[in-house]
């Protein structure tokens, strides 16, 4: 009897014991596993955060690279190779007063007068209205005071205006030159390192090709720099006795008649002067011409006068002519 006892308490131990370890087993299973699962999060957590980063990043990186296009573009557009130039006519009633303030005015913007010329200004056309030519250069940036100050000198009859835009040809000048540089210290290296006489030869002639090259490229830039930095403006000035009338073009029918009444005025004017300068203009010439007729009138008086004095000269008869009731009947006998 206690045997079968001890027997059966043995089995419930095994029992008890398999069953705990069953179930510590699946503690310590779930246990893990809700680690996992609380693991996965901060897992996820990181690599949601990494993304994040990632693109925050990227974002900056694009940002910084559109500032960079952006800076490039302004900085293109600022650089930017234009060639101005100008050209006006101009008239004046005080001539000297005029040039003289074109030359100060030229002066107080920084600019230099490239040529110039008067014409009528010498001895033999000393009466006429003079003309003058003049090509300026104006610093770039006072180009739009020259503009507003260019009625100063004179009325301005027109203006003209071009720009010419150099950038792609003086920055392709300024690589070619940067190359040819780089190519020229090459071969100085290289002659450095000959000892052939044929190779130094061969390499100075390539180096005077460089360099005559690189020379002519320099003075390019030079005359762009010139141009861009330095507008050209050319200047007419002309002198008149009587300013020009600048009518505006009519629009409506009162101004139509209004203009037209004016310019008829004014063409009669002109041709009263124009024939009074004939008249008192040729009046010397009127005066040789009446004085040689006169010459002759009395010459041919006095030659009829001395004909008329000589004796025995027969004086032309006066014919009287017939009257129709004196002619004598015809005789029809003698029909002569």
């Amino acid at each position: 009897m206690s045997k079968h006892r001890k027997r059966s308490l043995a089995a419930a131990a095994i029992t008890a014991a398999t069953v705990f370890s069953v179930l510590l087993g699946a503690c310590s299973s779930q246990v893990t596993g809700g680690g996992a699962a609380i693991a996965a999060p901060e897992t996820m957590d990181s690599a949601m955060v990494q993304t994040i980063a990632d693109q925050n990043a990227a974002s900056l990186s694009s940002g910084t690279a559109n500032t960079a296009e952006a800076g490039e573009l302004r900085k293109s557009l600022s650089d930017q190779k234009i060639i101005e130039r100008l050209a006006y006519q101009i008239e004046t009633l005080e001539f000297e007063k005029s040039i003289q303030t074109l030359q100060e005015l030229t002066e107080q913007l920084g600019g230099y007068i490239q040529d110039s010329g008067i014409d009528g200004d010498g001895v033999l056309r000393k009466n006429e209205n003079r003309a003058a030519s003049y090509t300026l250069r104006i610093p770039q940036e006072k180009l739009k005071l020259w503009k507003e100050k260019a009625e100063t000198i004179g009325a301005v009859l027109n203006v003209s205006t071009s720009s010419e835009n150099v950038t792609e040809s003086y920055y392709d000048t300024e690589a070619r030159l940067k190359s040819l540089r780089a190519q020229q210290e090459r071969l100085l290296a290289l002659m450095e390192k000959a000892d052939k006489m044929a190779d130094i030869v061969e390499l100075e002639k390539a180096l005077a090709d460089v360099v005559y090259q690189i020379e002519q490229l320099t003075g390019t830039l030079r005359q762009y720099d010139s141009l861009i930095h330095y507008s050209t403006v050319t200047v007419q000035l002309y002198e008149v006795n009587k300013a020009t009338v600048i009518d505006k073009t009519p629009v409506t029918l009162g101004e139509k008649i209004s203009y037209q009444f004016r310019q008829s005025l004014r063409w009669l004017g002109e041709a009263g002067q124009g024939l009074l300068v004939i008249v008192v203009g040729g009046l010397p010439i009127l005066l040789l011409a009446v004085v040689m007729i006169v010459i002759v009138w009395v010459l041919a008086r006095r030659k009829i006068r001395r004909r008329r004095s000589v004796p025995g000269a027969v004086e032309p008869k006066e014919v009287l002519p017939i009257e129709k009731d004196q002619i004598p009947p015809e005789d029809p006998l003698n029909p002569n």
